[in-house]
């Protein structure tokens, strides 16, 4: 990840939980909830974990949770929600290249998701990040990947996605929605915000590059990382991975036992 795409997070960090319902995220954690239990998880690290909306859920369940991300504006705002959300979660910046000299103990289980791998464009940054997963975990231990399957979205070549409608009890209203640009080797999504706020519209574009990894190239990756015992979904609710179909691609690995 460079520093462009923590620039972009950074002035993008106090929209992020507006756009993304809390729907959205009480629908998806059952499927880690499953995967925690019959690894038994006890500790887990959030890796790229956003406002920590992720993180704060799996503590709220009971787990020992750490988490961090690129961005110092995305771990502000983790710190302030876990606050308010009264639990303890310690949240730093890191990169998640770099997890063996932020992190000095090892997890049971490494989570990245919210499409942040893609956001490394070269193919070594991916491996680079897998491997500083992998060397986190404890024996055992359990990661759970999910990106967007973007080499869909090329295919599908569908430029405009409406992603949030929402409106506010004194009537402000606010509308996002991507708007994609393809190129040879990268995807370029441009968040588009309108919001009316006391009758007055504000027109905002953020833009990010991301690198249309497909189901094998990351499973390759992954194992070349050391991971073993590779599990592919296509969404959250355990449905089998399909390259034409499926909108996320989701895989499970596990670090092998010496």
């Amino acid at each position: 990840m460079d520093n462009d795409s923590a620039q972009f997070y950074d002035s993008f960090a106090s929209k992020y939980d507006v756009m993304l319902s809390s729907e959205r995220y009480q629908r998806i954690i059952p499927f880690f909830k499953k995967i925690f239990d019959e690894n038994k998880v006890k500790s887990i690290l959030d890796c790229a974990c956003g406002t920590g909306k992720h993180a704060i859920a799996f503590s709220q369940f009971g787990f020992r949770v750490e988490g961090c991300d690129l961005s110092s504006e995305m771990v502000q705002c983790a710190k302030l929600t876990a606050v308010a959300s009264g639990v303890m979660v310690n949240f730093v910046q890191a990169d998640f290249k770099k997890l063996p000299e932020m992190f000095n103990r090892k997890f049971d289980c490494v989570v990245c998701v919210g499409n942040s791998l893609t956001l490394e464009l070269e193919e070594k940054g991916v491996s680079s990040a897998l491997e500083s997963m992998y060397q986190v975990l404890g024996e055992e231990g359990v990661a759970i990947i999910q990106i967007r399957n973007i080499p869909k979205l090329i295919g599908d070549k569908k430029r405009i996605f409406p992603v949030r409608h929402h409106k506010e009890p004194n009537g402000d209203l606010k509308l996002f929605f991507y708007v994609l640009d393809f190129y040879p080797s990268k995807v370029t999504f441009n968040v588009v915000s309108y919001i009316e706020s006391d009758g007055f519209p504000k027109f905002e574009v953020n833009s990010v590059d991301y690198n249309p990894i497909s189901e094998s190239k990351l499973a390759s990756l992954m194992l070349e990382a050391g991971f073993k015992n590779l599990r592919s979904y296509g969404d959250f609710e355990f449905a089998k991975f399909c390259d034409l179909e499926s909108t996320n691609i989701i895989i499970i690995g596990k670090k092998q036992k010496f």
